[in-house]
């Protein structure tokens, strides 16, 4: 390929038609293999996976949920979700007890 600082001479429609037949075969090279990057992108993998792969994943998924659930917990105490109602009940229901037998 020429750089940009040559200039390309042609003399005649031959070589016209020459350059023109390479750019077209390295321009199909081109969209081939963009075609099966963006198809190997997308692709589907296989479902014959072996047991042990797919017992690993479950459990990954597993421990992933079940982090999840835990910090959900966590969080829902810190906030005041949990323990801080529940004093709260006591706190109430044993203000309701002592006008009840006072």
């Amino acid at each position: 390929m020429a750089t940009p600082t040559d200039p390309i001479v042609y003399t005649s429609l031959d070589d016209i038609r020459a350059r023109k037949k390479a750019l077209r075969a390295e321009l199909n090279r081109d969209t081939q293999q963009m075609r099966t990057q963006w198809t190997g992108l997308f692709a589907k993998p296989d479902t014959s996976q072996m047991p042990a792969r797919r017992l690993s994943r479950f459990v990954s998924t597993g421990v992933t949920v079940f982090d999840g659930l835990l910090f959900a917990y966590k969080l829902y105490n810190r906030l005041g979700g949990g323990k801080a109602r529940l004093k709260t009940k006591k706190s109430k229901r044993n203000a309701l007890l002592s006008l009840l037998f006072r």
